[in-house]
């Protein structure tokens, strides 16, 4: 909510370059296994409140939640829905907020709604094709990932 509140304030573009450079960071020291998390509580609390925190600042922090829950060698699906779970919490909060602060105008519902239905869809089919990989191969895919999303932040901003 921290987050939230402080969209407005801060430029967007910087804090984006930023997540991108700590996620990139991130997958590099992960890679060359020069870091490893024990799953514990506190990754998950402090892991939890820098994500929020961002996805507010933002507007979304999913890559670093999704490092946050890769370090914890969850299997796929597990994985998957923690990160689902949090992102639920996370996105109701960014709504009461952002719908008490910041006029949506009309036209936003029906696009919110209608995005909603198709990252279900999207949900459905990802949950298909991870249930066919090895979970190594998921863990690499899901780096390779956080690697383009996180270049595509610092470039982008």
């Amino acid at each position: 909510m921290l987050g939230a509140l402080s969209f407005a304030s801060l430029p967007t573009a910087l804090v984006a370059r930023i997540v991108g450079i700590a996620i990139l960071l991130f997958v590099i020291l992960k890679a060359t296994g020069m870091i490893a998390f024990k799953p514990s509580r506190r990754v998950l609390v402090i892991g939890g409140g820098v994500t929020g925190l961002l996805s507010g600042l933002v507007g979304s922090a999913g890559p670093l939640g999704a490092a946050v829950f890769l370090s914890l060698g969850l299997p796929p699906l597990a994985y998957v829905a923690s990160d689902a779970v949090a992102s639920i919490a996370m996105h109701g909060a960014k709504t009461v907020v952002y719908g008490a602060t910041i006029d949506l105008g009309p036209a936003f519902w029906p696009l919110a709604i209608a995005m909603g239905l198709a990252m279900i869809a999207g949900t459905w089919a990802g949950r298909l094709l991870i249930k066919r990989l090895p979970v190594e191969r998921f863990r690499q895919f899901v780096m390779f990932l956080l690697a383009l999303i996180a270049v595509e932040m610092i470039i982008m901003g």
